[in-house]
């Protein structure tokens, strides 16, 4: 049995999460907190658009009581119409100086709009990387179920089987020390020393100071080390005495042993890499199962941080993973924020290569040939958004005739209208399901907010007509009365002098 000390198991390193800013944070913290994925994602595009709000109401209040000016003016903006049918830039200037009177700012109308422009490009940015923030950190929930059906039976990491070498990083051109590098391997106590496993990290110069003052206490030294060490653990071989001690595995790994070819040792050691690996990989297909699909499922969408579409897939392929994770950078303790490239050449880890990513993921095929959704989403954010556009087209209908002397301007609308929603379809098959629901969100608040607001001002406006109406006919009476009066006090005056 002794040949079996060659069994290596494959159990990979540390994994990373992708660094977040403050509003991916926030997502983080709305989903987590909720527990429903979609709910969370819905409760955040509400918080953007309470935040929005108050620009959103001024700049509609401005553009409808504008239209209003428009519907009060008509007749006079007519006759500018027949006045300058042949002189666009005149009509034009007289317009703007009309809307000058009235009060109207194109700037202070136009502000809302950027401002809600900016906020929309950072949200499709924060739903982008927290897609990808997501699909790593579901991975890595894959990675650490397929590595913890090994630890049991792999060599304890302690203070008297392992060694560290430390060695000075010298700048060749400076002379100066840039750093430490510190190589530890793992051994079992018989006098052959056999390497369990090997591996080597680095510690940066800023940090030699903390990290030899800690190296240096007895009580941290060794956890301060293998703390370090666990990110870049290169090999995992098999603690024998562990798995022959079992009697019921051992029962299991001889059974599958016959299906090999080979000496006893050689096909004993088949069976217990191809046992262990089985079961790992039986592990992830249970933690996607139990775990991972339950937190990114919503509604019909198996994966609410891919495309609700029928040629998208739960499980990414080693491609599509590539591409998501390549965008954003991993955070890394003791090294900072590190690319998708250079994260193997700075933690030492292969946990994010193509090899190991199919090995993890080998018994979830079938979900990554499974369609992820129907484009539902895709159809909702588009009908959401012409939706949209044509109760932002009503509410600005005398505002666009007048426009342009020649009536383009309702022309110019409907183009504007053509082109928002088509880029909201684009959208919609670039990024996330998540994406798409709180386009869906933001479209159905910002019509209701406008047909809210129109409502108020419209009834505010005829309050406003109705009292000058009432005026004008009050002053109008007065004023026959007054009149009235005059005749009378006339006609007295005439017959007195005739008598």
């Amino acid at each position: 049995m002794n040949g079996l000390k060659d069994v290596f198991l494959p159990v990979y390193g540390q994994t990373f999460d992708v660094s977040l800013n403050w509003l991916g944070n926030l997502i983080r913290l709305l989903i987590n907190g909720v527990g429903v994925v979609g709910v969370g994602v819905i409760l955040f595009s509400l918080a953007l658009k309470a935040i929005t709000l108050p620009l959103d109401i001024y700049q509609r209040v401005s553009m409808r009581k504008q239209n209003n000016r428009m519907k009060e003016n008509k007749e006079r903006m007519e006759k500018l119409k027949k006045q300058y049918a042949n002189d666009e830039k005149m009509y034009n200037q007289k317009v703007m100086e009309m809307q000058r009177e009235g009060g109207f700012s194109v700037f202070a109308a136009c502000l809302p709009m950027i401002v809600s422009l900016v906020i929309f490009i950072v949200a499709i940015n924060a739903f982008n990387a927290f897609a990808q923030y997501s699909n790593v950190k579901n991975y890595n929930t894959l990675v650490n179920a397929y590595n913890e059906n090994f630890y049991e039976y792999t060599p304890d990491f302690t203070e008297e089987n392992t060694i560290f070498v430390e060695t000075p990083i010298i700048n060749t051109e400076t002379g100066e020390r840039e750093g430490l590098e510190v190589k530890f391997t793992v051994a079992d106590n018989d006098p052959k020393n056999y390497i369990y496993y090997t591996g080597k990290y680095t510690v940066k110069e800023k940090d030699v100071e903390k990290y030899t003052l800690a190296v240096a206490d007895p009580e941290k030294a060794f956890e301060t080390r293998k703390e370090r060490a666990e990110l870049t653990k290169k090999e995992y071989y098999a603690d024998v005495q562990k798995i022959t001690n079992d009697t019921e595995l051992m029962t299991e790994i001889d059974a599958l042993a016959e299906d090999y070819e080979g000496t006893d040792v050689e096909k004993k050691t088949f069976a217990i890499r191809a046992y262990f690996r089985s079961q790992a990989q039986l592990a992830v297909k249970e933690t996607y199962q139990k775990k991972v699909s339950k937190n990114t499922q919503f509604l019909w969408i198996k994966n609410v941080w891919s495309v609700d579409a029928t040629y998208k897939h739960p499980v990414l392929s080693y491609s599509a993973f590539k591409s998501e994770a390549k965008q954003e950078k991993f955070k890394v303790d003791g090294v900072g924020k590190v690319s998708f490239g250079n994260i193997q050449e700075k933690t030492g880890s292969e946990v994010y290569k193509r090899d190991a990513y199919n090995e993890i993921t080998a018994e979830l095929k079938p979900y990554k040939n499974q369609s992820n959704g129907y484009f539902i989403l895709i159809g909702l954010s588009i009908g959401t958004i012409l939706l949209q556009q044509v109760v932002m087209q009503r509410s600005q209908k005398e505002q666009q005739q007048y426009q342009t002397v020649d009536g383009q301007g309702k022309g110019q609308g409907k183009m504007m209208m053509i082109i928002m929603t088509g880029m909201f379809a684009i959208f919609s098959f670039m990024y996330s399901s998540a994406f798409s629901i709180y386009m869906i969100t933001s479209n159905l608040f910002s019509m209701v907010s406008t047909l809210l607001i129109n409502f108020f001002v419209d009834r505010s406006s005829a309050k406003k007509e109705a009292a000058a109406v009432e005026k004008r006919f009050a002053n109008t009476a007065s004023d026959r009365v007054e009149a009235a009066k005059r005749a009378g006090k006339a006609s007295a005056e005439n017959k007195r002098k005739k008598n």
